[in-house]
């Protein structure tokens, strides 16, 4: 992870979201990438201004907001920061400067400056970790920083367990965290052989990931219940996690229980950052 993509619409979240791009760049010398997205509005309730004073007035705002950002982080933590201006909505544009600037991962906060839950900016992450090519990282409002000692990756289907999970080791080599892979069987659905073969195939899962990904602490864990995010948000409390990961699948919800709109869902609601994997 060495390129660290942060959209920005100056908001206290998009702040933090910063701030975590900015620890992992410190530890694993990495740049950033701050971009802001400015969708150009007529000014109906100004009509003593133009359209096109109107745009430039939020263009030069935000360019010198930018700026600002950058020569903060330059000068107090001696990382490399590059800024970039864009125009047009937030979900189309994301996906597309990510790729542009061959980003390892997107950083954003889940709440933005209207401070409406699940509106605005929280529905915009949501629906870039729905497009995105790359692994985005979603940081909730609420959430303060302590460095990461446990990662959670939660997984449905045991045919994940590949390359695609590079960007969770590779996180979790960046603060020397352990990973804990859980796979989570719906009780209501499953039958008995269900958990039977389940925790036969964790622990090759297990046992597959350690050897690959070496100096790395990592255990696999056989979770069930009801409901999903009532599941992983218990584990989550109880076992003191400071990331969860999951994959997002173009699938159906009957083809799998892990697809966007899943992950979408937890990125409202969980209390720690998630850090969600496209699968292609």
């Amino acid at each position: 992870m060495k390129k660290i993509l942060v959209p920005t619409d100056f908001s206290p979240n998009a702040a933090r979201a910063i701030d975590y791009a900015v620890r992992i760049a410190r530890l694993n010398q990495a740049t950033i990438c701050i971009i802001h997205v400015c969708d150009h509005l007529y000014p109906f309730t100004m009509e003593s201004i133009s359209k096109e004073g109107y745009n430039q007035k939020i263009t030069d705002d935000a360019l010198e907001n930018l700026d600002m950002i950058r020569k903060s982080i330059e000068e107090t933590e001696k990382v490399a920061v590059s800024t970039q201006l864009y125009s047009g909505t937030v979900v189309d544009t994301i996906p597309g400067a990510a790729g542009e600037h061959s980003a390892d991962l997107v950083i954003m906060g889940t709440l933005g400056i209207t401070g409406i839950r699940d509106e605005i900016f929280g529905t915009n992450t949501a629906k870039v970790i729905s497009n995105s090519t790359v692994p985005v990282l979603a940081i909730p409002l609420e959430y303060d920083w302590s460095t990461p000692s446990r990662l959670l990756l939660a997984i449905n289907h045991f045919d994940e367990v590949n390359d695609i999970l590079d960007p969770v080791f590779d996180l979790a080599k960046v603060f020397k965290a352990e990973v804990r892979l859980a796979v989570f069987t719906d009780e209501d659905n499953a039958a008995a052989a269900d958990f039977l073969v389940d925790e036969k195939e964790v622990k090759q899962a297990e046992e597959k990931l350690r050897e690959k990904y070496t100096g790395l602490v990592i255990n696999a864990e056989h979770l069930s219940g009801h409901h999903f995010e009532e599941s992983i948000n218990e584990y989550i409390d109880s076992n003191k996690i400071d990331i969860l990961s999951m994959t997002t699948h173009k699938r159906s919800l009957l083809g799998s229980i892990f697809n966007r709109s899943l992950t979408r869902k937890m990125s409202y609601h969980s209390k720690v950052p998630i850090l969600s994997i496209p699968v292609k």
